[in-house]
């Protein structure tokens, strides 16, 4: 990307959870003026003689905050007994993403139904094979609930809920699987709001992909998946507001894996690159399939993102990779009863061990020649997405940056995006912070699910 010396940046230390909506086209029943009332959710029309009352009720409160807000509301029943509109949340994965994204709601629910009137309600986990529906109060997982997994089962359950306190329904999605995915245009269609981290939906077979849309602006349920690029990085937010806003965005480029910023910012001569991978790993840094972000598979599916996100028309199979995957482990499959992530990283291993012969050592041998030809030209090595917006193209590669270029700037984990666009130019728009792990994943996906109850005020 040209032109990129002082760019317009905004850095990101640790992840915003913005009590604000940065995307106000759908910020729930106040926004969807173009729906009959008697279809709106949320006890939003309960009828003139209702609004009366809540009205009258309101005049002889005092005017606290939350009777302001009580005042807004039409459920005179609510507004009486006091109580807050409630946001009921179904949880889909319960692994490292969704047990962080459970304690961060936990620990924030009281404060945050404080400052802005709703409640938080976890209705219903579901783990890959078993699921618990809970009763209200509940805080985590009830092994006395279990029942095997059924997604439509837990949907209906979590819209029957909302349905009757008078609230709203969200499904929030935590896994990497397609299975999901294929459910969301019926949680949509059903009115429950869906936020997920899962790339499958978003970079999947664009003939879903239309679907899925199409169902949140039929029903008016949000689809919100701002953490499948950049994690807790607000990427996709800023560049919905550009697009609304009148801008056209030329290109979008950056380093959008955790896992490969790391290892292309941690690797350094004499230091073997398969070591660096096994030590990714050990942190916590890659997909459950290593091969996910060394294939750049994780890349590719973030860049049809946003390429679909810009208004293309795109497969992800459109998007060629230069996979970084040793060709005898690209079919490869684990040895029975380990894990994949683990049996991946002890197979890279042998295949960077001198006692294998200098046909697997060549692993090592060739990325170790890539990194001394940058080093010689005072270069760094990283792995790229782009999406070229002129040129209807994208593309995920390995490739050379001076050492002054904004990509050569990132730490530890960064992820790092440039737009450049009619307003942005010659300097683009640069985000740059933290881009894996669990934590700023699930904080990610927990600032979707308070513009959710934003839009509930």
């Amino acid at each position: 990307m040209a032109n990129m010396a002082a760019p317009c940046r905004l850095r990101f230390s640790t992840v915003p959870l913005p009590t604000r909506s940065p995307a106000p086209w759908s910020l729930g029943v106040k926004g969807r003026t173009s729906i009959d009332a008697t279809s709106l959710r949320g006890g939003a029309s309960r009828g003139v003689g209702a609004a009366a009352c809540a009205a009258m009720l309101a005049a002889c409160l005092p005017r606290t905050a939350a009777a302001q807000r009580c005042a807004a509301r039409t459920s005179y029943t609510r507004c009486a007994a006091g109580d807050a509109p409630t946001l009921h949340v179904g949880l889909v994965g319960y692994g490292l993403v969704g047990q962080e994204l459970m304690k961060q709601m936990v620990a924030a629910a009281p404060k945050l139904e404080e400052q802005i009137g709703v409640k938080l309600e976890i209705a219903a986990i579901s783990k890959s094979k078993v699921m618990a529906l809970l009763p209200p109060g509940s805080d985590g997982w009830d092994e006395s609930k279990e029942e095997p997994a059924d997604l439509e089962k837990l949907g209906k359950y979590v819209v029957d809920a909302a349905a009757s306190s008078g609230g709203r329904a969200i499904i929030v999605d935590n896994t990497a699987s397609d299975g999901p995915a294929e459910v969301y245009e019926a949680w949509l269609l059903a009115g429950a709001d869906v936020a997920t981290p899962n790339k499958r939906a978003g970079s999947g077979p664009f003939p879903r992909y239309e679907k899925i849309m199409a169902a949140s602006q039929k029903t008016g349920a949000r689809f919100l998946y701002e953490a499948t690029v950049g994690a807790g990085l607000p990427v996709l937010g800023p560049l919905q507001a550009l697009l609304r806003a009148g801008d056209e965005v030329e290109s979008v480029e950056g380093i959008f894996s955790g896992t490969l910023s790391y290892i292309f910012n941690t690797w350094k001569p004499g230091v073997k690159f398969s070591d660096v991978v096994k030590e990714a790993k050990e942190k916590g840094f890659t997909e459950p399939d290593p091969r996910d972000d060394l294939g750049g598979t994780d890349v590719q599916r973030k860049v049809t993102i946003l390429a679909r996100e810009i208004g293309l028309t795109i497969e992800l199979d459109d998007v060629p990779v230069k996979s970084l995957v040793p060709d005898k482990l690209q079919s490869w499959e684990p040895p029975s009863g380990k894990k994949l992530g683990d049996a991946f990283v002890e197979a890279v291993s042998m295949l960077a061990s001198p006692h294998f012969g200098q046909e697997l050592t060549a692993y090592d041998d060739e990325m170790d020649a890539l990194l001394q030809e940058a080093e010689a030209a005072n270069e760094v090595l990283r792995f790229v997405g782009a999406v070229d917006v002129k040129a209807g193209k994208a593309s995920v590669k390995l490739g050379r940056y001076p050492k002054d270029h904004p990509f050569a700037s990132t730490q530890f984990a960064d992820n790092i995006c440039a737009v450049s666009s009619k307003w942005y130019t010659p300097r683009p728009l640069v985000v740059q912070g933290p881009g894996a792990g669990a934590a700023v994943t699930a904080a990610g996906v927990f600032s979707n699910v308070m513009e959710v109850m934003n839009g509930m005020r």
